[in-house]
């Protein structure tokens, strides 16, 4: 693994364009703020809103099959099937069911808990919280990657044992 630290974020938006460009491998970025230019695509808001329909769907298929099927209990004249009283409960499971599917997903996209990666001991990672802009190239043709970061002129190249 290779890192080449930066001082300004438009040359760690250079060397991204770059090592784009060149296929060199899987890129990650460690960064004081967002990058302006990276979409945000993350899987967690689509599998929130999946997983709360599904909870929504079987709450009211549960409550609808005990209450018309399974023990059918005729009350005062209502029917077997009154939606209305499903809703705060098919509500509140479907807001269980997304909340715990959104955590679970949370930490399946960040690749929690890793208790232990060979970055966090690089020089260069001293560096992310305050000012530095980070560049990890994983992968395992680090002599073309190494060549384009030393184009760019990085503040600090590094390399990692995986």
């Amino acid at each position: 693994m290779i890192l080449g630290l930066f001082r300004k974020e438009d040359r760690l938006q250079e060397a991204l364009h770059r090592l784009r460009e060149a296929g060199v491998g899987p890129l990650e970025t460690y960064t004081p703020a967002p990058l302006e230019d990276e979409p945000a695509l993350s899987p967690v808001p689509i599998i929130i809103l999946v997983a709360g329909l599904l909870g929504a769907a079987a709450s009211l298929a549960l409550q609808t099959y005990s209450y018309t099927i399974a023990w059918p209990f005729p009350i005062g004249g209502r029917p077997q099937f009154a939606w209305a009283s499903f809703v705060p409960t098919v509500f509140e499971n479907a807001v269980l069911v997304a909340i715990v599917a959104g955590f679970i997903a949370f930490l399946a996209v960040n690749r929690m808990p890793r208790l232990y990666d060979p970055i966090d001991e690089a020089d260069a990672m001293r560096e992310v919280s305050r000012d530095g802009w980070v560049v990890a190239i994983r992968g395992k043709d680090g002599n073309q990657a190494r060549r384009i970061l030393e184009t760019l002129h990085p503040d600090l190249i590094e390399e990692i044992a995986e």
